[in-house]
């Protein structure tokens, strides 16, 4: 059986991100074999936002995609990158009407060195509701909406659930699981940093893990200076947040897909070094 092999990395965050997940991304080509890799870039820019010089970056270092979470608007550069369809980058589907950007990145498997005959890729975001910081619509109704309007019968999708709660994560990877099967061949959450240990293959068609983790430095807390945040969180007094330096890693998760059957036959997560 041909699989189809896709890496979906966590939010990047600042300049050690950035180079964890260059390395990431080269690991999971030449270790793991991926076809696709995907990362969520909404906080490269210093902790926060995507510039046009980091999403050059990003690109060059091997994302075939890259998606964006609720700090998509934070810098007004990326704005344009959303627009414009020659770019591979999307914003959460759930936002505004008038919300400007891509909901989807479409991905063509086909032109991907050594992957298999397959249909196409679609790569959709959804923010989560419970604790987030802005106001969003509801992410089942948006995933529902935006699978039922894809063209292609043959097509499969992979869905990054942008949120706070376990529980919206994981409610999101069932509902696929129940409502899209051979449909959605992946559910994969994103936001809190934190790598989860519940990597799982949902009615042996969803692969389903609550949180991916983050590229950057672990010798902090979710990415920002100890230090500074220890400082914060025992005083309330005002200062940044500095992005953290040291031991930077690429945490993601490792799909592999039968594109005949648009089924995920295994996930496993992603935790790799910058050695």
């Amino acid at each position: 059986m041909a699989e189809l092999v896709v890496a979906f990395f966590g939010d990047i965050v600042g300049g050690p991100g950035r180079r964890a997940f260059a390395h990431g991304a080269q690991v999971a080509r030449e270790r793991h074999g991926a076809h696709i890799v995907i990362v969520n870039a909404e906080n490269s820019r210093h902790g926060s936002g995507l510039s046009r010089d980091g999403y050059d970056l990003i690109r060059r270092a091997g994302a075939d995609a890259l998606t964006l979470g609720d700090h998509c608007f934070r810098e007004k550069q990326a704005i344009a990158l959303l627009n414009d369809a020659a770019h591979p980058v999307s914003r959460p589907a759930n936002l505004a009407q008038g919300a400007p950007g891509k909901r989807f990145v479409r991905i063509d498997p086909a032109q991907r060195e050594g992957a298999p005959p397959s249909g196409p890729l679609y790569v959709l975001t959804v923010l989560g509701r419970l604790f987030m910081p802005i106001p969003s619509d509801d992410p089942f109704a948006a995933v529902d909406r935006e699978i039922s309007a894809i063209p292609e019968a043959n097509a499969m999708v992979i869905v990054e659930a942008h949120a706070e709660a376990s529980s919206e994560k994981q409610a999101i990877a069932w509902h696929c699981a129940q409502r899209w099967p051979k449909r959605v061949v992946a559910v994969v959450g994103t936001h809190t940093h934190v790598q989860t240990a519940d990597a799982r293959v949902l009615e042996q068609c969803v692969g389903a893990v609550t949180d991916i983790g983050m590229c950057g430095p672990h010798r902090s807390i979710i990415g920002r200076e100890v230090h500074d945040v220890l400082r914060f969180m025992t005083t309330q007094g005002p200062g940044a947040l500095e992005v953290a330096t040291e031991d930077a890693r690429a945490c993601g998760a490792l799909l592999r897909i039968d594109p005949a059957s648009r089924r995920c036959l295994h996930i496993e997560t992603l935790n790799i070094p910058v050695s």
